[in-house]
């Protein structure tokens, strides 16, 4: 487990850093300014960690100097507990007047009314808001500086993610602990004990959004050929395929540990499927190196499990890309041809599912190098680790 003294969330200086970054990508397009409405955005620069409603929050960034927020009032006391002074408040939504519109008739009033102003992807109806706001400024789409900054994580995010990766696999463990309830107490039961251990154990508490209840998957028997499987009563048996999948979130960056279990030994088939999934599991983790093309990793992932005979229990690829968002691009996955850079993170997740049986699947959260990929989970992965004697 990382330093448990030190900040369990990014500090101001690392994102008066991520500023000047982004700040010298802006020179590169000639931006004069950008401007950031998307909650994650927002926080992946300034830090200001916000609960993401229906009113619009949005982050200025100059081509020089520090950022400006614009938010709804009810966030004016906790924004002055931050390092970003400047910020401008308005009173709630709707409001007399469409406040994308407001944020951006005052970026134009900073000397901005003729500049040219980076934004992210908008919709017909906000674009058109945004033009009201700012009807003299030139707009460019540039929402991907943003994005292509995220897929790189330094040491500092990966600390954050490691930190996370220690109560993920307890929850894991947890899981496993209270296999003799139903799915929806065992997922309450483990949400219960990962959230007594991180207020324990955390020593600052930020968040992105809210989790749905319980939050995690644990589908067994037929259930666990459903990737996505919600909460059921149903019991186990002997013979079943377990899936314990959960996540943890520190300082807002997520990962995922996802491990499957057989109750009982596992007959030849049951061993068959397992063996097909782990192969295409270790493939693709060790595959995320490097230079490497993510359509291609995705592709060496799955063949193994072509190559067992169960290509018709595919569902889908291999993995996505993983950090302030729990799923965010790249992917790995077919059609996507980003080349990996070291540093960037993905889930490694490849399943087979049998609908008239069941299905297998681990998750691994997984850090791009130079010669093959590190995974950051520490929960077993053979099968003989994943056997439960009820």
């Amino acid at each position: 487990m990382p330093d448990p003294q030190a900040h369990d969330r990014l500090q101001p200086d690392w994102y008066r850093k991520k500023i000047r970054q982004v700040q010298e990508e802006m020179q590169k397009r000639k931006l004069d300014a950008l401007v950031l409405l998307k909650a994650t955005n927002v926080i992946y620069t300034t830090g200001y960690f916000h609960l993401s409603t229906e009113r619009p929050l949005a982050a200025l960034i100059p081509k020089a100097g520090d950022p400006a927020l614009f938010i709804p009032e009810l966030e004016s006391d906790q924004v002055k507990l931050w390092w970003v002074k400047d910020y401008e408040s308005y009173f709630d939504f709707p409001g007399p007047v469409n406040r994308v519109r407001w944020i951006f008739e005052r970026v134009a009033k900073r000397g901005l009314d003729h500049g040219r102003i980076g934004i992210e992807e908008a919709t017909a109806g906000r674009l058109k808001q945004i033009k009201l706001g700012a009807p003299h400024a030139t707009l460019v789409h540039a929402g991907d500086l943003i994005e292509h900054q995220r897929w790189v994580k330094d040491e500092d995010e990966l600390r954050l993610m490691r930190r996370a990766m220690y109560f993920a696999d307890f929850t894991v463990q947890s899981g496993r602990d209270y296999v003799q309830h139903n799915e929806d107490h065992i997922l309450k039961a483990t949400a219960d004990a990962v959230a007594d251990k991180m207020s324990a154990e955390l020593n600052d508490v930020v968040g992105v959004g809210i989790e749905p209840p319980f939050g995690g998957l644990v589908p067994f028997g037929k259930r666990s050929s459903f990737p996505h499987a919600v909460p059921s009563k149903d019991r186990l048996k002997k013979g079943d395929a377990l899936i314990l999948s959960f996540g943890a979130q520190v300082g807002g960056y997520n990962v995922e540990c996802e491990r499957s279990f057989c109750v009982g030994k596992p007959n030849d088939y049951a061993k068959r499927l397992y063996d097909a999934m782990l192969a295409a599991h270790d493939t693709g983790a060790e595959s995320m190196k490097e230079g490497a093309i993510a359509q291609d990793v995705d592709k060496k992932s799955l063949d193994q499990i072509r190559k067992a005979g169960f290509e018709k229990f595919l569902k889908h690829r291999t993995g996505h890309g993983i950090g302030l968002e729990g799923h965010e691009s790249p992917w790995i996955a077919e059609g996507d041809k980003t080349v990996l850079k070291e540093g960037m993170t993905f889930s490694c997740e490849p399943g087979v599912y049998d609908p008239d049986w069941g299905g297998f699947r681990h998750s691994d959260t997984v850090v791009v190098r130079k010669d093959k990929g590190e995974i950051m989970n520490t929960y077993p992965t053979r099968l003989d680790q994943m056997v439960i004697e009820v």
